[in-house]
């Protein structure tokens, strides 16, 4: 049986200023992070664990991926911007009512829920499965849109 891939792209519903620049900062941590990772010899870049970064507020399921990512584009001279990126074990989808949330841990020890705009009945449908365990999640980045608006690509 051949696997579906899909990609959602859901806005935050209501995102405050506060936590849109949180997620800025982070981005360029993580974008920093990345181009310190490129400089490094290829050989020693993969000895590297979010235990090496511990002294940065970014949770360590980030910081994994941030290497991963770094690692496996080794053309790359330098990231412009790399959105934070986490895979499958480091988010859950929840559901209040008639609203979709998101919830992870960016900072470390800190777990946050963030409401989704749901603009598609599909996208619902989509959602209620990977809740129900029905469809497998895959990663999640947060990306930021050229005209300023924060979106969650589940």
């Amino acid at each position: 049986m051949a696997i579906l891939t899909l990609t959602l792209k859901l806005p935050f519903y209501r995102l405050n200023q506060c936590k849109a620049q949180e997620f800025d900062r982070l981005t360029e941590l993580n974008t920093g992070i990345a181009n310190q990772l490129l400089e490094i010899p290829k050989t020693d870049r993969r000895k590297f664990t979010s235990k090496d970064f511990n002294h940065l507020e970014i949770g360590s399921g980030w910081i994994n991926q941030t290497i991963r990512n770094a690692c496996a584009l080794t053309k790359v001279k330098q990231f412009q911007c790399l959105p934070l990126e986490i895979n499958n074990q480091g988010w859950g989808i929840h559901k209040k009512g008639d609203t979709y949330s998101v919830a992870f841990s960016i900072v470390r020890g800190v777990k946050k829920r963030v409401p989704l705009a749901i603009h598609q009945s599909s996208y619902a449908e989509v959602l209620d499965k990977i809740m129900a365990k029905e469809a497998k999640k895959g990663s999640l980045k947060l990306w930021k849109s050229k005209k300023g608006i924060w979106y969650v690509l589940i």
